[in-house]
């Protein structure tokens, strides 16, 4: 009987207690081998070359888990702001994250958060969230890449259409129309 209430009790107080949700979180990473290492109440994660942070707040009405991501470069920062821009919006448009990339004039974020009421929707949900940070920054590292080794994109987001045809081509494409009727 006693084991059951205690039982009770743990998973009761689970949404309040910061050190068991950092536990959880570190366990559940180590287990599927990935580094991890608490550091001034953060979580850093060190997965494919990169560092992830993981943070808890718990001052609303349910405990929230943040997940982001930073980086400074000096390349980054050389960068004009409307191809910083560029790559947010290219980011931040193309697939349907629950991540948001913001960039500023000499960092860049992806942080996503979600809430939680207990350990298994926290493992949950961290693990969807912690993916999908990941694939956002694959995509912005990406971008980033080729805005920094000089391949530039002509055509602003959404403008997909091809130049205006010279007249010669216009005629081409005239006279291929014709002929297929």
């Amino acid at each position: 009987m006693n084991k059951a209430i205690t039982s009770f009790w743990k998973r009761l107080f689970f949404r309040y207690d910061v050190s068991r949700m950092r536990e959880a979180v570190v366990d559940y990473l180590t287990a599927e081998g990935i580094q991890t290492e608490v550091k001034d109440g953060m979580i850093r994660v060190l997965f494919e070359d990169y560092y992830y942070n993981v943070e808890f707040d718990l001052d609303g009405e349910y405990p929230r888990c943040d997940i982001s991501f930073r980086m400074k470069d000096e390349k980054y920062e050389k960068l004009d702001l409307s191809r910083k821009t560029f790559i947010a919006d290219k980011v931040n448009t193309d697939e349907d994250y629950l991540s948001t990339l913001k960039a500023f004039g000499d960092v860049i974020i992806v942080d996503a958060h979600f809430y939680f009421v207990d350990r298994k929707m926290l493992l949950s949900l961290f693990y969807e969230y912690f993916v999908d940070v990941k694939d956002a920054v694959d995509d912005m590292c990406d971008l980033l890449q080729n805005e920094l080794s000089g391949k530039e994109e002509k055509r602003p987001i959404g403008f997909t259409a091809s130049p205006v045809p010279s007249s010669k081509e216009e005629a081409k494409v005239v006279a291929c129309n014709k002929q297929t009727e």
